[in-house]
């Protein structure tokens, strides 16, 4: 498992997990998930929206987000579908737990639109 660096935003109640130094060349939500992919699609960032709700529905222990003292996640690729595992420790102890992301292939046929219309100009402001 990788460690991952995380910040947690206490008014917003959102944790963002990253590694250092890797950047995002898109990314996509899915639910309560923003997944942020490097150029090669592999995952390098995930902001979890509400986390305190998520944590109490995948963890079985309750974890509070600002008691996290490490966070561990491992990606393991199985045909199209991506398992993260997490391993979080905080004063709680410590709780996994996996979540399953498919792989996205495609562009959104709704953005490659909008881009085709941007490039005939189209709409001239």
């Amino acid at each position: 498992m990788k460690k991952f660096n995380f910040d947690y935003d206490t008014e917003n109640d959102d944790l963002f997990v990253y590694l250092e130094g890797k950047k995002s060349s898109g990314a996509i939500e899915l639910g309560n998930f923003v997944l942020d992919f490097d150029k090669t699609g592999k995952l390098v960032a995930m902001q979890i929206l509400n986390v305190s709700e998520v944590f109490a529905k995948i963890l079985s222990k309750m974890i509070r987000p600002e008691k996290i003292n490490k966070m561990e996640v491992e990606i393991v690729s199985i045909r199209n579908i991506d398992a993260v595992k997490f391993r979080v420790t905080g004063d709680a102890g410590v709780e996994t737990a996996n979540i399953l992301i498919p792989h996205i292939k495609e562009r959104s046929p709704v953005l490659m639109w909008r881009r085709r219309i941007l490039n005939r100009q189209i709409f001239k402001v």
